[in-house]
């Protein structure tokens, strides 16, 4: 009796032991989509329908993610394991899940990847690793991945690409790397990626355009600077990107000059330009930019004075509505740079209608003066000033 009711006994721990891995998910067959987010789990459950294509188990307690841990479910698509406290993935924890396509491992508390990590997952295709905890990048996580084509990993605190970082991820076309603390790209850092047609580089700590990384890199059509540290963007900046690149942001970067020749080789494909909340007062010639659909210069200290006639000429003749406003001279603060008349007193001008528009009517219109300069110790003069360039 007492050996039955031993083994009786050890038969319900295990039985309980068994049940406590398993989930009740909620299971919609019509979908094919399990559920078992939220539940506080501290180990990865089992027991999902084989026929499973979406398996959420987002809000969990996991913190590892041991190998072997989703046997039987070999037909998921999509998993999902957002902020389940993760700090470990083990050597070959997705083995099995040949058909997986999105992996979401964010906002977890990752700093590093093993190169086996993914081991088994020939065909993810879109990895998300935003808002974790890596301080460098994952290198060698993805050369078991040869089907990654978006990789996402914003809001971590990487602070720089060195070269081979994406070793086997050839096909990668989307690099998603915003709000970061990159202040150094390796001049290597690009060149197994040469279809790459996204980098967002956003929101870090870069101080110069990075050209030369850039050069292996010639397919990007979405570059995006936006919220760096870049004061100045030299000539032929984005030359490597000539007749690929269509949407540049060098928005909110404090820029307070460009090279007239910084958007050699862009022109005829840039269809987007972004320079809004910046330093700027004057701008390159856009004339060569054929294509352009949207541009933006709001939020920029424009010095409504002869160096920027071009950009008043090309505003007449595109058909864009183009945000750009002046800051100076003081007597046009505000205005609208299409609705000033100084431009007509600069060589090159005269072709400009002397009509005002319907919003230029609503202001005193300006005397037409010569153009004025404002020189040393802000002093305004006509004519330039001497010995000093006009601004």
């Amino acid at each position: 009796l007492y050996t039955w009711t031993s083994a009786i006994t050890r038969f319900q721990v295990l039985l309980c032991f068994f049940l406590l891995q398993i989930c009740l998910a909620l299971w919609q067959a019509e979908t094919h989509h399990s559920s078992c987010e939220n539940r506080g789990h501290t180990k990865v459950p089992r027991g999902f329908s084989p026929e499973t294509r979406l398996l959420d188990m987002r809000g969990n307690n996991f913190h590892y993610i041991p190998s072997n841990s989703f046997p039987g479910v070999a037909q998921v698509i999509s998993l999902h394991l957002q902020r389940c406290k993760i700090v470990d993935v083990e050597d070959g924890a997705f083995s099995g899940m040949k058909g997986l396509i999105y992996l979401y491992l964010s906002e977890n508390d990752l700093t590093s990847l093993s190169p086996e990590a993914f081991k088994g997952l020939p065909q993810l295709t879109y990895l998300h690793l935003e808002k974790n905890r890596f301080a460098d990048f994952p290198k060698g996580a993805f050369k078991l991945v040869p089907s990654l084509l978006a990789l996402h990993l914003e809001n971590n605190a990487i602070t720089k690409l060195e070269a081979g970082i994406l070793t086997g991820a050839l096909g990668l076309r989307a690099l998603y790397l915003t709000g970061n603390n990159i202040e150094y790209i390796s001049p290597r850092a690009l060149d197994l990626v040469t279809g790459l047609e996204k980098l967002h580089l956003g929101g870090n700590k870069l101080k110069e355009v990075p050209t030369e990384a850039l050069s292996k890199a010639r397919n990007i059509k979405d570059l995006r600077l936006s919220s760096n540290l870049i004061r100045w963007v030299g000539p032929n900046a984005f030359k490597p990107l000539e007749g690929s690149l269509k949407e540049l942001y060098l928005d909110k970067m404090g820029l307070e000059k460009m090279s007239e020749k910084s958007l050699v080789g862009v022109g005829p494909g840039l269809r987007s330009l972004f320079l809004e909340g910046n330093k700027l007062e004057e701008v390159p010639d856009f004339h060569q930019l054929a294509s352009l659909e949207v541009i933006n210069l709001a939020d920029n200290p424009l010095m409504c004075d002869c160096p920027l006639l071009p950009l008043r000429l090309w505003i007449e003749k595109v058909n864009l509505k183009v945000r750009a406003t002046c800051a100076n001279p003081p007597e046009v603060k505000g205005r609208k740079v299409k609705d000033v008349y100084v431009f007509k007193g600069c060589p090159g001008g005269e072709s400009l209608p002397h009509k005002a528009t319907g919003s230029e009517k609503q202001h005193k219109r300006l005397p037409r003066a010569p153009i004025s300069s404002i020189c040393r110790h802000g002093r305004r003069r006509f004519g330039g000033c001497p010995n000093q360039r006009s601004r």
